[in-house]
């Protein structure tokens, strides 16, 4: 009822009227009151409005109350549908963008977990093009650099060494000089070297055994100077030349037994002053030049210096000293000595023409010079004859022998 319906009631029930027109009055102030108690149309749309601001105001708190229990981001998204501009629209976005960045964030850890755990340069990778700006993009890079160096080196040192030579183990330290298999690859470059030079030595040990030479021992010593066989290469060495040696002592003692002189038993006896048969060679020669001596016609060179000094005093003019003298007396003894030595080596013939006692000045140098040039002359008409030598007999069939018989 409106405020004007109660003033004109008012001022009916102040106004005296009959009963009659009282009973008029009462209907038509009942009348008035039940028209006054009717809202206006104005009214009636004021009071709808108020009811549906009530109404929505109710809905909006029941959402957000709604939405925050539920607590999640779909649920104040569906609250901002719903309510465009309720009441709480600044704390719904608000709470969306924590819930995302939590969400984000989740995702972020969960990805890096996965990525950690599976750790390989794939699994980071996969890492940094999903989450581009995460907390763990810089770590991840720098994993996956590490495991591609890694992955790098093990691929490298797995090839080297299933190659296993000393080649692909030395690319494999140039390469990776701070790998992580490094210090395994200096060891076993250390043991292929040791091996092959071993090899080389066992080797060499093998060749220089099957030459048997001298020579071969001694180029194995050089070559391997602390080798494994260096000790038995010397043996051999010493043994060989022990063996040379003896070889030698035996054939120089042969020859000096073939000559038959006493210089080529002196010579043995320089030669080899250790030799097997220096004493027999020694008591050869003495008793050749003994022997020689007796054989060998003495002259008095003290008178023949004498005298030639003087024939040249005559012949040259000047005056003889005793010195030349000396030099003459020293040179007649050396060639009678000589004489002696290689008596043997001259013919009979020979010593019968040179060796005379009776000419005018007889001289053991003079005797000397024509014994040698006899026995050369000869030795000179025998090699144009029969060749430079040595000589060998012509082989006999054995029918020839067994004729006649």
């Amino acid at each position: 009822m409106t405020d004007d319906c109660r003033r004109q009631l008012r001022r009916a029930r102040r106004i005296p009227f009959p009963k009659l027109a009282i009973v008029a009055v009462i209907i038509a102030g009942a009348a008035l009151a039940s028209a006054c108690s009717q809202p206006s149309d104005s009214q009636q749309t004021a009071q709808q409005q108020a009811s549906d601001e009530q109404a929505r105001k109710e809905a909006d708190e029941k959402a957000w109350a709604d939405a925050e229990k539920a607590g999640t981001a779909a649920a104040y998204t569906a609250y901002l549908q719903n309510f465009g501009s309720g009441a709480h629209v600044s704390e719904a976005s608000q709470r969306i963008v924590a819930l995302n960045e939590t969400a984000r964030k989740a995702s972020d850890e969960k990805a890096w977990a996965d990525a950690e755990k599976a750790g390989t340069a794939a699994a980071y990778t996969a890492y940094i093009q999903s989450f581009g700006g995460g907390a763990h993009v810089a770590e991840a890079r720098q994993r996956v650099a590490e495991l591609s160096r890694k992955e790098a080196d093990d691929k490298a040192w797995a090839d080297a060494v299933r190659a296993g030579t000393a080649a692909a183990l030395t690319a494999y330290t140039q390469n990776f000089s701070s790998g992580a298999h490094v210090a395994e690859a200096r060891q076993r470059l250390a043991t292929l070297d040791e091996q092959a030079r071993k090899d080389a030595d066992d080797k060499a040990w093998a060749d220089a055994e099957k030459a048997g030479t001298a020579a071969a021992f001694n180029g194995y010593i050089q070559k391997f100077g602390s080798g494994a066989h260096l000790a038995e290469a010397r043996q051999r060495l010493a043994a060989l030349d022990e063996q040379a040696r003896k070889e030698a002592d035996e054939k120089a003692w042969a020859d000096a037994e073939k000559a038959g002189t006493a210089s080529a038993f002196t010579s043995y006896v320089q030669k080899f002053g250790s030799g097997a048969h220096v004493a027999e060679a020694r008591k050869r020669a003495a008793a050749l030049e003994t022997q020689g001596r007796k054989e060998v016609p003495t002259i008095d060179i003290q008178k023949t210096c004498q005298l030639a000094a003087g024939a040249m005093v005559k012949l040259m003019g000047g005056t003889t000293t005793e010195q030349d003298i000396n030099a003459c007396l020293d040179s007649e003894q050396k060639a009678r000595d000589q004489i002696i030595k290689d008596r043997a080596t001259y013919s009979s013939a020979d010593k019968v023409q040179c060796m005379r006692t009776g000419v005018y000045l007889p001289s053991y140098v003079e005797w000397l010079t024509c014994l040698e040039m006899e026995r050369d002359v000869r030795k000179m008409q025998q090699e144009e004859r029969f060749g430079a030598g040595p000589w060998t007999l012509p082989r006999v069939k054995p029918a020839i022998n067994s004729v006649g018989r």
